[in-house]
C-alpha cells in the first residue's frame, strides 16, 4: 500500500510547474523558483480535493430555535458558589494577604 503523503513522479512535475509559474508572474525573483515550490504543494493539494473540509460537522450539543446551544442542566450542578470565596461557607479569602502578619493575625481567628 503507498503512502499518501508521498508525491508521485507526476504530482512532483505538477508542483514544480505551478512553482516556475508563481515565480515568473512574481517578475522572477532571484530567489528562483524552488522557493515558490511550498506554496505551489498546498495549492497543487487543493485543486486536487477542492471539497476537502466542506463536509458539515454535527453540533456537539443540540441547537435550540434560534440556533443557539443548549447545555445540559447537569453542566449546572458543578458551578458551586458563585460569590467569588474559596469555600461555600464564605469562610476563607480568595486573594492573598499584604503580609505574613495579617495572615498569622488572619488565621488565628480561625
Amino acid at each position: 500500500m503507498s503512502n499518501p503523503l508521498e508525491q508521485s513522479p507526476q504530482q512532483n512535475a505538477r508542483i514544480l510547474a505551478k512553482a516556475h509559474e508563481m515565480w515568473e508572474r512574481d517578475g522572477k525573483p532571484a530567489c528562483g523558483p524552488e522557493a515558490y515550490k511550498e506554496k505551489a504543494a498546498d495549492l497543487i493539494g487543493m485543486e486536487s480535493a477542492p471539497d476537502a473540509g466542506q463536509i458539515p460537522v454535527k453540533p456537539f450539543s443540540p441547537v435550540g430555535p434560534e440556533g443557539e446551544p443548549v447545555e445540559e442542566a447537569w453542566l449546572e450542578e458543578n458551578l458551586g458558589n458563585p460569590g467569588g470565596s474559596m469555600n461555600e461557607l464564605d469562610d476563607k479569602r480568595e486573594v492573598p494577604f499584604a503580609t505574613r502578619r495579617q495572615e498569622s493575625e488572619a488565621l488565628k481567628k480561625d
